[in-house]
């Protein structure tokens, strides 16, 4: 891949040379950009560690307390994926001998001067080292830097697997817009110190750019559009989109509200300004005032998911998903909050990401029904459980972003059930006060995990309640889970009612202390009690009036633990998490057998999957036990575990109690494996072969369910087996 993106550059500046007139491009210009494909393939391996010396690792490299202020001009070239800039930046505060900023590995730089003067530098990789002279107190000192770098990271219309949001692109300007990301390298960046931005970007007629701040205007002459924008908030780093949008604006209460969509997604834009105005308003309520100048909602030209300070950039076929608008917008509003507003302090792990899912997916699951949400949050357990073991497991101290399913589980879900844990312990009061705390005194400034601790702890005043240092301290900085079990349960009937006693054990080697909730149920109602676990085995005593028939532990999936195989229904995520996957291609599965499985490969991420014909394959030598099937198989023997809404056969299958048989139909289950416990068994198969790989790529979306049915592609139903026995529950009638 690198060799051929390499080769479409070299065509792309070869053109510019003889285009250069009809673009507008001086000669001098296209000669010296020319050199520019010397430096193209290194620009995607040092982004990643740019970023990271940009707001980690290096101490600041701009003048001591300054601020830095950019007044920067880009230009974008498209049929030469070319970002053309002039970049004047001032600085005001204490001034010392010498400077250095970041610039894209892949750029040429034309012209520096330091107060009109040229200066010397030195730029290795990604960084640029300037001379300057010592400045007087009270002076500023002005660095102007002209420079032009290609930004051309191929990126995926229709990816297959999205485990990482990304796709692993940092810059790309070409012909349906551009995505450049802060950590891209796409003006001089100064670590460790924020910015202030005037920006204009001068684009081909009817592309509008968009980024953070407030909106200049916008206005057309000689064939180019230029947009301005003005940031007045020091922020750490600057993205870029721009496309061929049209524009819609609305007020909310001072705030502006915008989208910038294609012609195609244009008509949703009143449905997403009414949401974004509702989510403003809930989430200026519950934390405090929205801390930028407007919200935008942004189309890229391939599917994303970013929130940045002051607006949200997702792509147009993800815009048109309908449930887009009801969980995704909110949770890129909230960020403004929570990772814009107040910022993240890398070194000690993001906490935005749990933060973010909690006030937002999980909060909108709640107001929902209390049911939706525990089963939320058992679906966060069920894919800690499936997708991440003991050797991939880590601290949330040490999630910086999500970069594939564990990181996502980890830095997502489970950080989301730790603040769920808080707020079971501290109580509503003290729990949502201590977050708009955080958010008065942290506004713009970074924060990390201990600044949580703090304001919690604060909030609660004195008692037992109120030190956190141990929840932190396991919670946080250490991997893993308590796996909590009953044992010994007896009960009998006293004088004055009935007594249950036994022991909660924990069967993890690490022991976790924690309080956990006993329900037992009776023909009177459900009591509880918390038992607070120490050690290895703690025993409890639960009396009642009644005779009680069930005792359950933790019956609302309060806590955060790793489940028990009995626990975890058969799932799309049981087949992501497969330490090797079987595919067997079924005779039945016509020519297009092989490229559902390969696509169904991509789409889960199985990279030790083997592709196998079912006249090759032998069930009993399968590697780890878990087989999926592409097309109804000859011998179907897994289909003894099918169940309840469930039921499969050649020519059609029925489920959610509707029967399909159209040849536009698919079905795509997964059972447990009757030959290898604790391994599944899947079966993809359409009634007519050519909507396989369609659904295939699609089945990742799914992962939280165990059969799915498609029509024309489409999803028409879903569902999860039910779940029946646990060592968590002891029954008597």
């Amino acid at each position: 891949m690198p060799a051929d993106r390499g080769l479409r550059v070299d065509e792309k500046l070869d053109m510019l040379g003889t285009e250069s007139q009809r673009l507008g491009i001086h000669n001098e210009e296209a000669d010296y950009i020319k050199t520019i494909r010397k430096k193209s393939e290194m620009r995607t391996l040092f982004s990643f560690l740019f970023s990271l010396f940009c707001f980690l690792l290096l101490p600041a490299a701009a003048p001591a307390q300054a601020v830095v202020e950019h007044d920067l001009v880009v230009r974008l070239e498209p049929e030469q994926h070319l970002l053309v800039g002039t970049d004047e930046i001032s600085f005001s505060g204490k001034a010392s001998v010498g400077l250095s900023f970041f610039l894209s590995p892949d750029a040429e730089i034309r012209r520096l001067t330091v107060n009109g003067k040229p200066a010397d530098y030195r730029f290795h990789r990604n960084r640029v080292a300037v001379e300057t002279p010592e400045t007087p107190p009270g002076e500023s000192l002005r660095l102007r830097v002209e420079y032009a770098a290609v930004f051309d990271d191929p990126y995926p219309e229709t990816p297959a697997n999205t485990d990482n949001p990304g796709f692993g692109v940092t810059g790309i300007v070409g012909g349906k817009g551009a995505f450049i990301l802060s950590g891209a390298g796409w003006y001089p960046v100064f670590p460790a110190v924020s910015s202030r931005f005037s920006i204009t970007v001068d684009a081909p007629q009817g592309m509008v750019a968009v980024t953070a701040g407030r909106s200049d205007g916008r206005r057309t002459e000689g064939g180019r559009t230029l947009s301005s924008w003005k940031v007045d908030q020091p922020l750490d780093g600057l993205s870029l989109s721009a496309g061929y949008y049209e524009v819609t604006e609305d007020d909310a209460g001072g705030i502006q509200v915008a989208t910038y969509f294609t012609a195609e997604t244009q008509p949703l834009s009143g449905r997403y300004i009414a949401a974004v105005k509702r989510y403003l308003s809930l989430y200026t309520e519950l934390f405090g005032p929205y801390p930028f100048e407007k919200f935008a909602v942004v189309e890229n030209f391939f599917p994303t998911g970013y929130g940045f300070a002051s607006y949200t950039l997702m792509g147009g076929v993800v815009l048109r998903l309908p449930f887009i608008v009801d969980v995704s917008l909110g949770h890129e509003i909230a960020h403004c909050w929570w990772g814009n507003g107040v910022r993240v302090d890398y070194a000690s792990g993001n906490w935005s990401e749990g933060l973010t899912t909690y006030v937002a997916d999980y909060l909108y699951k709640e107001q929902e029904s209390a049911e939706a949400a525990e089963e939320t949050r058992r679906q966060w357990l069920r894919n800690y459980a499936v997708l991440v073991d003991e050797e991939s497991d880590f601290p949330l101290s040490e999630f910086v972003s999500r970069k594939d399913r564990v990181t996502k589980v980890v830095g997502y879900d489970k950080s989301a059930m730790v603040f769920h844990m808080l707020r079971q312990i501290l109580g509503e009061e003290v729990f949502w006060g201590a977050l708009r705390d955080v958010f008065e005194e942290k506004r713009f400034q970074r924060a990390s995990w201990e600044d949580f601790r703090i304001a919690f702890e604060r909030r609660a005043g004195h008692g037992p309640c109120c030190t956190l240092e141990d929840f932190f301290a396991q919670w946080i900085y250490r991997a893993g889970a308590p796996q909590l079990a009953l044992e010994d349960v007896v009960r009998k009937q006293t004088k004055g009612g009935w007594q249950v006693s036994g022991a909660v054990v924990q069967r993890q080697d690490r022991l976790f202390d924690l309080p956990a909730t006993l329900a037992e149920k009776t023909g009177q109602g459900t009591l509880t009690q918390v038992v607070s676990l120490h050690g290895k085995k703690t025993p409890f005593v639960l009396r009642t009036a009644s005779r009680p028939s069930e005792v359950v532990l933790d019956l609302h999936a309060d806590v955060f633990r790793r489940l028990f195989p009995e626990e975890i229904p058969a799932s799309v995520n049981a087949v992501k998490g497969a330490g090797s996957v079987s595919v067997v291609v079924s005779a039945g599965a016509g020519k297009a057998g092989t490229q559902t499985a390969q696509m169904l490969v991509r789409s889960l991420g199985l990279s030790r999957a083997r592709i196998v014909s079912e006249v090759d394959f032998q069930p009993t030598v399968s590697e780890g036990g878990s087989v999926v099937y592409i097309g109804f198989p000859e011998n179907p023997f897994l289909l003894t575990e099918a169940r309840g809404p469930v039921a499969l056969f050649s020519d059609r299958f029925s489920a959610g109690g509707r029967v399909f048989s159209e040849a536009t139909d698919t079905f795509f289950g997964v059972f447990e494996n009757p030959q290898t416990p604790g391994a599944v068994v899947g079966i993809l198969y359409p009634v007519h072969s050519r909507f396989g790989p369609l659904v295939a790529r699609k089945a990742a979306h799914y992962g939280k369910y165990s059969y799915l049915a498609f029509s024309a592609g489409q999803n028409a139903a879903k569902g999860i087996w039910p779940v029946t026995d646990s060592p968590l529950i002891v029954r008597w009638e």
